[in-house]
């Protein structure tokens, strides 16, 4: 149960996130260069937040954690 809490909630961050990454490219309709909105997408913390949540989802998917340890 545990783990599938934290796989909706690792994949609600991650919605959230690449749906304000997404929003942040408006800024290149305001006239700003692809290099200043890259450089301000870098400096923002969802990016980050959006890496570690895939991070999370991967290992969840693919079980690289194991659920039980066998000699418990």
């Amino acid at each position: 149960m545990f783990r599938f809490m934290l796989f909706l909630f690792s994949y609600g961050i991650c919605v959230i996130s690449v749906g304000n990454l997404l929003l942040y490219l408006n800024y290149r309709t305001l006239g700003y260069s692809w290099s200043a909105v890259w450089a301000f997408i870098v400096g923002t913390h969802e990016l980050y937040l959006a890496i570690g949540s895939i991070i999370v989802l991967f290992i969840l998917i693919f079980d690289l954690i194991p659920s039980r340890f066998p000699f418990f």
